[in-house]
């Protein structure tokens, strides 16, 4: 469910290996002798409020300060999801309508002024209370809700719980600031006691526990609804209101310049999981097993725009942990794709890893260009060189994607690869002239040309310009002109939301282990929910997600997957670039650095040998 922006993760700007000496360090605040993860960020945050994520920065940082219902095993494979803020799994009733989920006990919210204050040991402090189904319902209510931004949190409710597309109807009527409307009940979301909340639903639904494991549907406090917000601003946007129960209290949120979270005292208990594989217990990664959690007492983030300076902190060991730039590439990595000598001498360890992510060119199929003519978007598919700009801009990290389905999903060999997914520039040529006659049917050509097109960027950086110029160059060869917008990642999300750009580069990380996370992507009654974001419409596609939302997986199931995806691929809503695969640098006083396929929050997990760190940077 995640909007994915790859280009600051996996493209670098211009840089040279520099001896550590030569490098200068900033000042690092101090923590005193608390244990502090240093790290950075280099897309602005969109949002901090769970109902309003969309994307995967503001969902890493999110996920350290609101925990859902139920969240992803840290290091079992395949993914499992596991007993979060629930005490167990839900139970279902045997028509699979009705969801009763047990509440863990005695969770207690971070303190917080919208509680109220206290005398503890004769020093004042703000209270807390402790979580209740009625709090669910409240975050349920609140992705639903008419006047708040919530479109990829809504999709996946939408329909689906009874009597919730009426209740967010009934919003409309009220006033934006009017909290009232939250008091008004919702038939299929009920709290028979404190502890138990039933969902009751319109039909099957397969994924719902994987749902329920995003935090977007995290617990909110009503006092936090009424205290902090008003009807000139109704989303979580200060590090004040945050109010979550996670390992982490959001303590300062600066934009573009720095994030602090600090460790939740009255955290509840939580221990480093104690199941893994034989590789896992080899690599270090049962060491913890069984120990409280977390690790860290601070997580200090600072913003970083640009790569040059993000990579010269990692160097002088200001950071933790680091990508690894274009142009150090191959000073860094060796032929055979592991970590070279020299720098593991310093102390640094790498990890490898996929997810299941597709990076795409999106085109808004109601422009009246691209919309026009599917010639025209199977033309510029062809000419695509995928292939070299993983190679060129991203030095081979990742694969051509061959379909907007990722490999690691069953499904993707039962649909093959799609049939204009692949780099053919004289077939291209040929498509070309097809799109030129649909073109001047519907009296679009201009001179006999395709008119300019547009594309726009998440991102202002060099690598973001690089790769505008490399998309000009690839179009190029068949004769249309691109022009390139350059914005930053919450201008570009607003843009796409409110329908006003013509092409768009983005990908889409799966929230669950289901390709029905990226179908939904097609499905054009999500046009208007906002996970259907190249605004395409199917009728035959649409039929069969109605029908397969409600099927367990199956052989059946897995043949009308297919189908689908046949559908989408032939009329290219999307031009397929690339499964990235990631490089993460890290120091070696940094253990239990692993990347679960889905889902966020396992900073918790993470531990710092502080005296190695200080052996090593002297801090």
């Amino acid at each position: 469910m995640k909007w994915f922006y790859g280009i600051s993760l996996v493209l670098a700007g211009v840089l040279a290996i520099v001896p550590f000496a030569l490098l200068p360090v900033q000042e690092i605040a101090d923590y005193g002798d608390q244990i502090v993860l240093r790290d950075g960020y280099s897309s602005p945050i969109k949002s901090l409020d769970p109902a309003t994520c969309g994307d995967t920065g503001s969902a890493a940082i999110q996920g350290n300060v609101f925990e859902g219902l139920y969240a992803y095993h840290y290091l079992l494979r395949p993914a499992k999801a596991v007993p979060c803020l629930a005490a167990d799994m839900p139970e279902l009733s045997e028509d699979r309508l009705t969801c009763t989920i047990r509440l863990q006990p005695e969770v207690t919210y971070h303190r917080n002024l919208c509680f109220g204050t206290e005398v503890h040991q004769g020093e004042p402090r703000f209270k807390t209370r402790t979580v209740t189904a009625d709090d669910f319902i409240l975050g349920f209510k609140r992705c639903a809700d008419y006047h708040l931004d919530t479109p990829l949190a809504w999709a996946f409710l939408s329909e689906r719980i009874v009597g919730l597309d009426e209740w967010r109807e009934k919003t409309k009527q009220y006033d934006i600031g009017d909290f009232s409307r939250y008091d008004v009940p919702v038939e299929g979301l009920q709290s028979p006691d404190p502890l138990t909340l039933k969902i009751v639903l319109n039909q099957p639904y397969p994924q719902l526990v994987e749902v329920l494991a995003l935090a977007n549907y995290a617990p909110i406090p009503r006092e936090a609804v009424d205290y902090w917000l008003n009807k000139n601003r109704i989303e979580i946007r200060e590090a004040a209101e945050c109010v979550g129960t996670g390992p982490y209290v959001m303590t300062r949120f600066e934009r573009k310049k720095l994030i602090v979270q600090t460790r939740n005292p009255e955290y509840r208990p939580d221990f480093y999981p104690t199941e893994g594989s034989a590789e896992d217990k080899a690599a270090g990664l049962l060491d913890d097993a069984g120990k409280r959690l977390p690790f860290i007492d601070v997580l200090h983030l600072d913003f970083v725009a640009e790569t040059y300076p993000a990579w010269m902190r990692f160097l002088t060991r200001q950071t933790d942990m680091s990508g690894i730039p274009k142009e150090a590439f191959e000073s860094v990595i060796t032929p055979g794709r592991e970590l070279g000598e020299q720098w593991k001498k310093k102390g640094i360890q790498l990890l490898k890893y996929e997810t299941p992510t597709v990076m795409y060119m999106y085109f808004n199929m109601d422009d009246r260009v691209l919309g026009a003519s599917k010639s025209l978007r199977q033309a510029l598919c062809l000419s695509f060189d995928a292939e070299s700009q993983i190679e060129v801009l991203y030095n081979g990290r990742g694969v051509r994607a061959t379909s907007f389905i990722p490999r690691s999903m069953p499904v993707w060999a039962d649909a093959g690869p799609g049939p204009w997914y692949r780099f053919d520039p004289n077939e291209a040529l040929e498509k070309i002239k097809d799109a030129k006659n649909e073109l001047a049917d519907k009296g679009l050509l201009k001179d006999g040309k395709i008119p300019t097109l547009k594309l726009n960027v998440g991102s202002t950086d060099t690598a973001a310009q690089r790769l505008g110029e490399f998309a000009k160059q690839q179009f190029s060869r068949v004769g249309v002109k691109l022009d390139v917008a350059y914005s930053d990642w919450p201008v570009l999300l607003e843009k796409v939301h409110n329908k006003t750009v013509q092409m768009h580069l983005s990908g889409w990380h799966s929230d669950y282990p289901d390709a029905e996370n990226f179908l939904q992507l097609f499905y054009s009654p999500n046009i208007a929910k906002g996970t259907n974001s190249s605004n395409y419409k199917n009728a035959d596609f649409d039929k069969l997600y109605e029908q397969i939302r409600v099927m367990h997986d199956s052989p059946e199931r897995r043949k009308i997957y297919a189908r689908m995806i046949h559908m989408v691929c032939e009329d290219c809503p999307v031009l397929t670039l690339s499964e990235p695969q990631s490089f993460l640098l890290h120091y070696d006083w940094m253990h239990n650095i692993v990347k679960p396929p889905f889902g966020y929050g396992y900073t918790k997990y993470r531990r710092i040998d502080v005296k190695r760190r200080k052996e090593v940077a002297g801090r």
